[in-house]
């Protein structure tokens, strides 16, 4: 037998081996391209995107702007003025509501009195624990602490010292029957002394009294429009505007502030006329069910009150109406002009995404934009197949009720509704070349 030489047996090989590196540098730059088409295909043909139509209620809003109108008599008194009555804070004839100060050390020393004489208030409030069981007391604490922290979590921090006394409050009383302390009485005759002496450096400031019994506004803290409020409200719609826009409002120059007799008042507001509209019943006058008003960024709680104008313009497009509220609080004392949030009403239905809206012509073909007569609906998943369900056209029946990037559609089968729309139905938000019937 004759054996071959290794070099002839090298040579042999040598193609296989050129052979399987030309296959692994193919499929190499085969599987690249591959991917590179791929990547392009969801760049110039993106994937459908879905969202679960979920059920919602949604508030139905008005936003105007407007001004508040209070029964106002205004306090007089200038300088360097400390207060003694706080926003909103209810006074009678004659009480006390600011002080006028000689030198700026006395408003510091107001303050510390202030501080001590909360303090004292504290402690003596503390000994009065005889009525009370651990257990109560326990529960106190942790409901303070608790109101404490969601006071400091909601950013409130007006509100922040009211919660601390309240936890020290519950704790002084939890020492006082566990043992922990007896009384207060030292620190209370030590705290006693500190106020006297600083009372005694503050001396007598002249004082400034409430002309009559309301509710005080400080100057610090609002104004007063520069019209009456029967001159405002003989204004027309566009007439309101241009008031708006106007800047009313004037500082309560040489005044200590101001005194809201009642808790009754009213917003002159203007809208859009088709906003306006929300503001009317079906026999168009003014809603005879209560609405709700919010000042958003001012006042953020809501306010029961009756509509009782309201005047459409159909020329300008605008509103003019004018609310009534027997509701009142610091907060709302304190504005003269403000935009406003007025709720009419809650609706329920599916949320479904305002982009998902496409509208057909008669011909089943889509239209570029809404139009008259053309059928609003929505592309829904159906399996692996795109289906167009409609939904209500807007009307006087069935009125557009947004939130944010959202409109709210009717399920299918409410009466008086043409909806197609069902709960949880996966709605096709975008798409390439939607039409009912096509294969996903």
């Amino acid at each position: 037998m004759i054996d071959m030489p290794d070099e002839t047996q090298k040579e042999r090989h040598a193609p296989h081996v050129l052979t399987t590196l030309a296959g692994v540098l193919i499929a190499f730059l085969l599987l690249a391209a591959i991917y590179v088409v791929y990547q392009a295909a969801h760049i110039l043909f993106p994937q459908n995107v879905y969202e679960t139509a979920l059920p919602a209620v949604i508030s139905d809003t008005v936003e105007a702007d407007g001004v508040l109108l209070f029964d106002e008599s205004y306090v007089a008194g200038s300088g360097n003025l400390g207060y003694l009555a706080a926003d909103g804070e209810r006074v009678s004839a004659g009480t006390a509501v600011a002080e006028v100060y000689s030198n700026a050390s006395q408003a510091s020393l107001r303050l510390q009195l202030n501080q001590l004489n909360d303090q004292i208030d504290l402690l003596q409030k503390s000994q009065n624990t005889s009525a009370l069981q651990l257990d109560t007391l326990l529960k106190e604490r942790s409901s303070a602490l608790y109101d404490l922290l969601d006071t400091l979590d909601d950013s409130d921090y007006e509100a922040v010292d009211d919660d601390a006394n309240a936890y020290l409050l519950a704790q002084n009383k939890l020492w006082v029957v566990t043992g922990e302390a007896a009384n207060f009485t030292d620190q209370i005759t030590a705290l006693v002394q500190q106020s006297q002496s600083v009372q005694a450096q503050l001396g007598s400031p002249a004082q400034i009294t409430a002309p009559q019994t309301g509710y005080f506004v400080r100057s610090s803290s609002s104004g007063r429009l520069n019209a009456s409020a029967d001159d405002i409200l003989a204004l027309n719609a566009q007439e309101l505007q241009g008031y708006l826009q106007s800047d009313p409002v004037l500082a309560l120059d040489g005044c200590a502030g101001k005194i809201v007799a009642g808790f009754t008042w009213r917003y002159v507001g203007v809208c859009t006329a088709k906003q306006g509209e929300k503001l009317l019943g079906q026999n168009g006058k003014p809603l005879s069910t209560a609405v709700e008003i919010s000042f958003p960024g001012q006042v953020e709680n809501s306010l029961k009150a009756t509509v009782t104008e309201v005047e459409i313009d159909q020329d300008s497009g605008l509103a003019r109406f004018v609310l009534a509220c027997n509701s009142i609080n610091g907060d709302v004392l304190c504005l003269n002009r403000a935009a406003a949030r007025i709720s009419v009403g809650e609706r329920s239905g599916l949320r479904v995404p305002a982009a998902a809206v496409h509208y057909l012509k008669e011909d089943g073909t889509e239209a570029q934009t809404q139009g008259e007569n053309y059928i609003p609906g929505v592309y829904v998943k159906l399996g692996n197949i795109a289906r167009f369900c409609r939904i209500d056209p807007v009307d006087a029946d069935h009125p557009l009720i947004t939130d944010g990037d959202y409109i709210l559609v009717l399920p299918e089968g409410t009466e008086g509704s043409v909806s197609k729309v069902r709960l949880y139905d996966e709605i096709i938000v975008s798409g390439q070349n939607l039409y009912d019937g096509k294969l996903l």
